[in-house]
């Protein structure tokens, strides 16, 4: 059984349309909390529900220690949420937009792990790092660094190289420019003050291997 990307990656442009989401970085916690079904605790509310200690309680979920989502069948509740609170921003947001990944795709835990989670990352680097934003810094002639792009998305290093290491996944072109024509302000803005932003000549380029191929405007 093969990971579906074209899938992954479509509902995360579906998720950016759906929300409504028209700047970055994207933050994947308010979304959650309009999913229904979801219930999302971070570590230390986890620790008062149980009476575990906190520090007792994390390494439970796994060597990351980042995230976790559970599949539960109790009513309307259909998933619970665990994070980790005390990571930095840029870190936990690709933590739970991986989480988010699992429960937009449907994951229940009745496919193989390592498929899940491949799908669950595409997810979350086309949620957090949209191809149509991409796009248009590079048909703006904007070089792409890892600077420039972290600018605009709010993703850093290990992200970027997180993707290039992806296979290609097809989006309806229709999806993308979507996405586009809602972050045409954020971008016009971005544009408009990239010349007056730091531009340092050691900045490593964002290269992105695979992420962009079979993108349709």
């Amino acid at each position: 059984m093969k990971p579906n990307f074209d899938r992954a990656a479509t509902l995360a442009m579906q998720t950016i349309i759906d929300n409504g989401i028209n700047t970055a970085p994207i933050i994947p916690l308010p979304i959650f909390k309009r999913t229904p079904g979801v219930l999302v605790l971070s570590f230390a509310e986890m620790s008062d529900l149980t009476d575990i200690e906190r520090s007792n309680l994390v390494p439970m979920f796994g060597e990351s220690q980042d995230a976790a989502t559970f599949h539960v069948s109790s009513g309307n509740l259909k998933y619970i949420v665990v994070y980790n609170q005390r990571l930095p921003m840029y870190m936990l947001q690709r933590a739970l937009a991986r989480e988010l990944g699992h429960i937009v795709l449907g994951h229940d835990g009745t496919r193989p792990e390592q498929v899940r989670t491949a799908e669950a990352y595409c997810f979350a680097h086309h949620l957090l790092c949209p191809r149509p934003l991409i796009q248009a810094l590079q048909n703006a002639g904007v070089k792409l660094t890892v600077e420039v792009v972290g600018s605009v998305t709010g993703c850093y290093e290990r992200c970027l190289s997180a993707m290039r290491k992806e296979l290609p996944a097809h989006v309806p072109a229709e999806l993308n420019r979507q996405v586009r024509s809602q972050f045409s302000d954020y971008l016009s803005n971005f544009l408009a003050f990239q010349p007056y932003l730091s531009t340092d000549d050691e900045s490593a380029l964002a290269d992105f291997g695979h992420y962009m191929d079979l993108y349709e405007e």
